[in-house]
């Protein structure tokens, strides 16, 4: 279990740089526009298309970061009223269902990303799988960090049984 956290951590870690260089060459195609248009007076026909097509994988990464941290907006009001055990239970089957939620995204992302491959964009004409890929990858990695969740609740379950905890 170790060795699979590692990944899980490593994953996240290059997650979060790969975020951080989007979001930094972001500023920069907004910036440049900025400078394009207001100083030079010549727009740059490309870069509103870029910063979209950033902001659509910064936004899905940044999603499954706040998976990974455990930082998406629950209603715990209820859960807090059961017992410890309870709440494990509530949190596996809750994981569950949004794996199944996940795995069928990653389903329909695949058969979108079909359809969309053909597409080219207006400005860059770039193939528009690579904006809707951002979907798949962040499903993947989303289901990926429930994954390990819900092996870490069982485990809590099992140590408490033998009385380990």
């Amino acid at each position: 279990m170790k060795k699979f956290k590692n990944a899980i951590d490593k994953i996240n870690q290059c997650v979060e740089y790969v975020t951080i260089v989007l979001i930094a060459v972001m500023v920069i195609v907004v910036f440049l526009q900025v400078i394009f248009r207001f100083i030079i007076e010549r727009s740059l026909a490309w870069s509103e298309e870029m910063a979209r097509y950033l902001l659509i994988w910064v936004t899905f990464l940044g999603a499954s970061i706040g998976m990974k941290r455990k930082s998406h907006i629950g209603v715990e009001v209820v859960v807090n009223l059961f017992s410890e055990r309870i709440q494990v239970f509530i949190r596996i089957i809750t994981n569950m269902i949004m794996m199944v939620f996940l795995v069928a995204v990653i389903i329909w992302s695949q058969r979108l990303l079909a359809i969309v491959s053909q597409q080219r964009s207006p400005a860059m004409e770039i193939s528009m799988a690579i904006p809707y890929t951002a979907i798949v990858v962040s499903s993947a990695l989303m289901a990926l960090y429930i994954l390990y969740n819900i092996l870490l609740d069982i485990i809590e379950i099992r140590n408490k049984k033998k009385g380990l905890q």
